[in-house]
């Protein structure tokens, strides 16, 4: 899991789309997917893709993953899960 991106002076707390579908036990292309449809209905702004290098079973893959800020990850949270919605909070807050 690549974990909440610290806040700096500059920048905002933000997760990964990859962290969101551990979180909620869902398929990443799957939570990609979620994401773009509350974006196309004005919900929260297109986040930045980022590409990751995971280790998948014997090899290094490259993975394209959309960083959300903060607000954005609980609106897709509950969209998608919504008794997974503590799990997130309680990340946020460092109980996890």
């Amino acid at each position: 899991m690549e974990g909440i991106t610290p806040a700096s002076d500059n920048q905002t707390l933000s997760m990964s789309s990859m962290e969101i579908a551990e979180l909620v036990e869902a398929r990443h292309d799957s939570v990609k997917r979620a994401i773009e449809r509350i974006v196309e209905r004005g919900v929260i702004s297109l986040p930045p893709m980022v590409e990751v290098k995971i280790q998948r079973e014997r090899r290094l893959e490259t993975v394209s993953t959309y960083q959300l800020p903060k607000r954005d990850t609980f609106v897709v949270v509950a969209q998608l899960s919504p008794e997974f919605t503590a799990r997130l909070v309680d990340r946020w807050q460092g109980r996890v």
